[in-house]
């Protein structure tokens, strides 16, 4: 299954890690999330110029912050040219 970003497949729960899993679910279970100014004001830019609402911003958002980590996480775990694992900074 892909989703609408590019045709990009989900990352699985399996692949994603649990801090990751916490954080999308706080973020999901807050409700009304307030920001600063100058962030609401992004969110509203945003929204308006994808003709979308502000917690469809949000969600997109969260959901390329996910694929970012796990992009990054996959990087870190390929064997480099040694044949031997690079340490990924796990923060």
């Amino acid at each position: 299954m892909t989703n609408e970003a590019g045709g990009r497949k989900p990352p699985s729960l399996g692949d994603t890690r649990p801090a990751d899993i916490r954080a999308a679910a706080m973020l999901r279970e807050s409700g009304w999330m307030s920001f600063d100014t100058g962030i609401e004001a992004a969110l509203a830019a945003a929204a308006a110029e994808m003709s979308v609402g502000r917690s469809e911003v949000i969600r997109l958002a969260v959901r390329e912050w996910l694929e970012t980590r796990q992009r990054e996480s996959d990087r870190s775990a390929k064997p480099d040219q040694s044949g031997t694992e690079r340490a990924g900074a796990d923060a």
